[in-house]
């Protein structure tokens, strides 16, 4: 009968154990950084209002009257492996605006959802007129 005792609780014991393991081993990840700029005219460098900034359906904005854009960070979560690294960011972001040439800059971090604090920043985005 004691043996049968310390077996339940050793059972007991490791079911409980796998199941923290699985609850614990869920990680946030990066999908897309906090991303921030300004865009100008390419000609006259003046700051360009309302342009577009478009990564997909949820995550685009467009900037205010000093071309100033500010596109918030998602996460997602992931269960993790044992020795899993954090997948690479990448994204395509395109800046456009009506009598203007788009600009697209493709985005790759290979170690993107590793820093949780990541902001990328583009300091000088010139749009040119078509």
């Amino acid at each position: 009968m004691f043996q049968t005792k310390n077996k339940q609780e050793m059972s007991k014991t490791i079911f409980l154990s796998a199941i923290l393991l699985m609850v614990t081993s869920c990680t946030s990840r990066i999908k897309i950084p906090d991303i921030e700029g300004v865009v100008y005219e390419a000609k006259t460098i003046k700051p360009i209002a309302d342009a577009e900034i478009y990564i997909d359906e949820d995550n685009k904005t467009k900037t205010d009257a000093k071309g100033h854009f500010h596109i918030e960070k998602k996460m997602y979560s992931e269960k993790i492996s044992v020795g899993g690294e954090a997948p690479p960011v990448i994204y395509k972001m395109t800046v456009s605006k009506k009598e203007y040439k788009d600009t697209i800059i493709h985005y790759k971090n290979l170690f993107g959802g590793g820093n949780k604090n990541l902001t990328v920043k583009y300091d000088s985005i010139m749009l040119k007129k078509k």
